[in-house]
């Protein structure tokens, strides 16, 4: 039988920390990059709802504005309105937290 069992040396410990820690520290980046881009794709799809519900505002309701500021939550929206030949540029435009501009447009003809 065994009769000197002392458990973990102080080395088998430092080890497994070590690589635990550099396991960390690769995922560390990966995580960040992965929450900042699931939150611009939040931003954009959320931008395309009020594209559309502006479009559908905008033709059916004959408005004329051609700029508008949209709040939604802590969020802060812009659409703005291009007169090109026949057809209306829409757009909507946002920045996220760590300065990412983003843009989405729809085409309309009034």
């Amino acid at each position: 039988m065994l009769r000197n069992c002392r458990g973990f040396s102080i080395l088998e410990v430092i080890g497994a920390l070590a690589i635990f820690l550099v396991v960390i520290m690769v995922m560390l980046p990966i995580l960040i990059k992965t929450y900042e881009e699931r939150s611009i794709l939040d931003y954009k799809r959320e931008a395309l709802v009020l594209l559309h519900n502006e479009t559908e505002s905008y033709l059916y309701d004959q408005s004329d504005t051609v700029t508008k500021e949209i709040v939604t939550g802590r969020r802060t929206f812009l659409f703005t309105i291009d007169g090109e030949s026949s057809f209306e540029k829409l757009c909507v435009h946002w920045e996220v937290p760590w300065n990412k501009k983003g843009k989405v447009c729809g085409y309309a003809k009034k």
